[in-house]
């Protein structure tokens, strides 16, 4: 019996780009089964193009207008909850997916049958659908540096001690994943592809394709861009540094090594720390108190390595406010 295969999509005010990528998710080797559309109080053509489609495909678009603007996360979450399909695919307005985006992902499934999700590298696109930064992909970019060694035990280990790496239009989740995901746990700094890979890392479910299956787009109105991304690729190396420092897979041993690893478990750390706050969970407190353990660790060990330059850094971050217990 073939598996029904839904797509969530959320718009908000994306009538330049949405047309080109819903043609690349009508277009895919192996077809969709239903195109769920959020829109969360456009007011430019956006639900105009929408409805188009829906006349042309009346069985396959099913769109929702928001009565108030939800905002992503919320957005997110009711479009996940208006899927029917077996497998739900969850997509931006404005990226454009590969034309065998779906069978790769399925594949993938297919060959590890604990997955739960499934998510994906992208190359970058402009305006005009040109490729550009080509030695750049977005994996490098959220510093995932994926290596045949890499497991579920690691996803994990990443996400907690330095943040999410996941970017949600690029995942795949299978429908039982909505039984224990949904209503989402988020915060400022902990939305919703965070909050899914953090349930699917924590069930050790989650699993990747290496190859860029969507092409995810850069230009101004965006909402979550990338920033200088020149910047971030000369910055590569420094990076790599980091993850593996963050992975274990080496030691820290310099006075430079342990103010990364401290700055990136302070931050996780307080990211929990709000998150216990709002939710009073258990699980969010066990993080919390891990991450405060590696920190404090790891800021005797910095002290140790150069007490000259530890107290330059104490009074700089007194004086800023900032890794303050």
């Amino acid at each position: 019996m073939k598996s029904k295969i839904s797509v969530a999509l959320c718009t908000y005010n994306g009538e330049k780009f949405i047309q080109k990528q819903l043609d690349s998710i009508v277009n895919q080797t192996i077809t969709v089964d239903e195109i769920i559309l959020c829109d969360d109080c456009s007011k430019d053509n956006t639900v105009n193009i929408i409805n188009k489609y829906t006349e042309k495909y009346p069985s396959l678009f099913k769109l929702f207008i928001n009565e108030t603007n939800l905002k992503s996360n919320a957005n997110f979450e009711k479009a996940i909850q208006l899927t029917t399909g077996d497998y739900i695919f969850l997509a931006d307005q404005d990226d454009v997916w590969r034309n065998d985006k779906v069978e790769k992902t399925l594949a993938i499934f297919n060959k590890n049958k604990k997955a739960e999700g499934v998510f994906s590298n992208a190359n970058f696109i402009d305006e005009n659908d040109n490729r550009i930064y080509d030695k750049l992909t977005l994996w490098e970019f959220v510093s995932f540096f994926e290596n045949e060694n890499f497991n579920p035990k690691n996803i994990k280990k990443l996400l907690i001690n330095k943040g999410n790496y996941l970017t949600g239009a690029t995942l795949c989740i299978k429908k039982e994943v909505k039984a224990f995901s949904i209503p989402f746990k988020t915060g400022d700094d902990f939305i919703h592809d965070e909050w899914l890979a953090f349930q699917l890392a924590n069930r050790e479910t989650l699993y990747y394709s290496t190859e860029n299956l969507i092409s995810y787009r850069i230009h101004q109105n965006q909402q979550l861009g990338l920033g200088n991304v020149n910047k971030i690729s000369r910055i590569r190396k420094q990076n790599l540094n980091s993850y593996n420092l963050i992975l274990e897979n080496k030691k820290p041993n310099s006075f430079k090594d342990y103010k990364i690893t401290t700055r990136a478990y302070f931050f996780q750390y307080n990211k929990y720390k709000k998150l216990n706050e709002k939710y009073n969970s258990n699980i969010f407190s066990e993080i919390k108190e891990m991450l405060l353990v590696k920190y404090i660790e790891d800021d005797k060990k910095m002290k140790k390595c150069n007490p000259i330059l530890y107290f330059f850094r104490k009074m700089k971050d007194k004086k800023k406010g900032k890794r303050i217990l």
